[in-house]
């Protein structure tokens, strides 16, 4: 039988899906643990790609509201946190590829952290989707590389050369407390972290946390995850 949970609010405080009546499935009251994450049932699957649709449309929604001082203020407090991550994990950070993002949706910008990590000898990358539905690509980029429209029209560095990260900066629109990341839904994050295990850090509000993400067989749980509040989720 399937177990509830008592229902909670969402991120915004809103019940279901801030319109009023019920949520656009029953994931939000189902107890975490019924979603097995080995499972394949297609109609569970249904399920949760329906309530992740929804929470991802509010989340976005929310951070396209923050003001530009409120965005770097945040942007700012994750820097601190990503630098007692690298700390811990990577002291020296000399010749080490580290792949960012560039911003978009109002993401975090952390391309003047990215900066100062070149300035200390780091080796910076930007990812690419070279092919559809396929693990992203990491192009060489430093500040004022030359660059060109990827996909979505998103700027990515103007060379066929390639790097392979140490460590990947993955940006979130969600995440939980287990590790795991709620992203745009294309996919490619988790590829990518399946097919080249990095040091992969979550980056995001930390307003976006979930209760949980009810995690399928293709998501991938984090190294870490920093918000503007610190360190969130660190393996123990």
């Amino acid at each position: 039988m399937t177990r509830r949970q008592p229902f909670t609010a969402g991120p915004d405080g809103a019940d279901g899906d801030g319109q009023g009546g019920s949520p656009p499935c029953l994931a939000a009251q189902i107890a975490p643990d019924y979603f097995d994450p080995l499972a394949v049932d297609a109609g569970q699957a249904r399920d949760v790609a329906r309530w992740r649709k929804a929470r991802r449309e509010e989340l976005l929604a929310h951070r396209a509201r923050l003001g530009v001082a409120e965005r770097q203020g945040i942007a700012a407090a994750i820097a601190r946190g990503l630098d007692e991550v690298l700390a811990a994990h990577l002291p020296d950070i000399r010749g080490k590829v580290v792949a960012g993002y560039w911003p978009i949706r109002s993401e975090p910008d952390l391309r003047p952290w990215l900066a100062r990590l070149h300035d200390r000898g780091a080796l910076l990358a930007l990812p690419e989707v070279e092919r559809r539905a396929s693990p992203l690509v990491f192009r060489p980029w430093h500040p004022g590389a030359s660059m060109r429209r990827g996909h979505w029209n998103i700027p990515v560095p103007d060379t066929a050369d390639r790097l392979v990260p140490d460590l990947v900066l993955a940006p979130l629109v969600g995440w939980d407390g287990a590790g795991y990341r709620l992203g745009y839904g294309g996919g490619y994050f988790d590829r990518t972290l399946a097919a080249c295990q990095p040091l992969a850090i979550g980056t995001g509000l930390q307003a976006a946390r979930l209760a949980t993400i009810y995690p399928q067989p293709h998501d991938i749980r984090l190294a870490a995850i920093v918000t503007e509040a610190g360190l969130q989720y660190a393996p123990r």
